[in-house]
């Protein structure tokens, strides 16, 4: 997955005003290369509970998405979010949230230092996604 440098640069900074509480969004792409990441939208973590530690992508992101998809060539390339307290691998609630194939971009920040890393859901579990921030 290709990443623009501004789009990288405006899920970190989404990250960390959320601090301490898990944030998460949706990456959009050109049509004919859903591997590059052109824009990202802020989705409301819709998890009251325990916002800490989960989220539910709050739905008013995903209608501005294929609100976005009907006028234009963009389309849902994957989604974001990040574990405040954690690395940058999913855990047994994100795979059970996920979507088969989607990709996932995942922001860690045990101990203050972010890393960032993108994940896939195939049938035999997760695969780690090559991640490139581009211009």
């Amino acid at each position: 997955m290709k990443v623009r440098q501004g789009v990288f640069e405006a899920v970190c900074a989404h990250v960390r005003e959320s601090y301490p509480k898990e944030c998460c969004g949706i990456l959009l792409a050109e049509a004919a290369d859903l591997l590059r990441v052109t824009a990202a939208l802020r989705a409301e973590n819709a998890d009251q509970a325990h916002p800490e530690s989960a989220y539910v992508l709050g739905h008013r992101a995903h209608i501005e998405a294929v609100r976005q998809e009907a006028a234009s060539k963009a389309r849902i390339a994957g989604y974001y979010h990040s574990h405040p307290h954690g690395p940058a691998v999913p855990s047994g609630r994100d795979g059970e949230l996920a979507l088969e194939g989607a990709v996932y971009l995942i922001v860690g920040l045990r101990s203050h230092k972010s890393q960032v890393r993108a994940w896939r859901l195939e049938e035999g579990g997760w695969v780690s996604e090559p991640l490139e921030v581009c211009a």
